[in-house]
């Protein structure tokens, strides 16, 4: 059928996150790193304590 063509099925593994979980075709809430990796929503927060890097921002004050 031609629709068979068009249509994936939607338990097909379309990748991978930036921590090795698979993504299927169709799942929603993906978004792409700057480093063009994938990360899911639930990764979010890890991806963000994995990527950054504490700045201290006060001035030392001398007394």
């Amino acid at each position: 059928m031609p629709n068979d063509l068009i249509d994936p099925p939607d338990d097909e593994i379309w990748g991978e996150t930036i921590y090795g979980e698979e993504i299927m075709v169709g799942e929603t809430g993906i978004r792409e790193t700057i480093d063009g990796e994938y990360i899911k929503p639930d990764e979010r927060e890890r991806y963000a304590d994995d990527s950054t890097t504490p700045v201290d921002t006060e001035e030392p004050r001398n007394e």
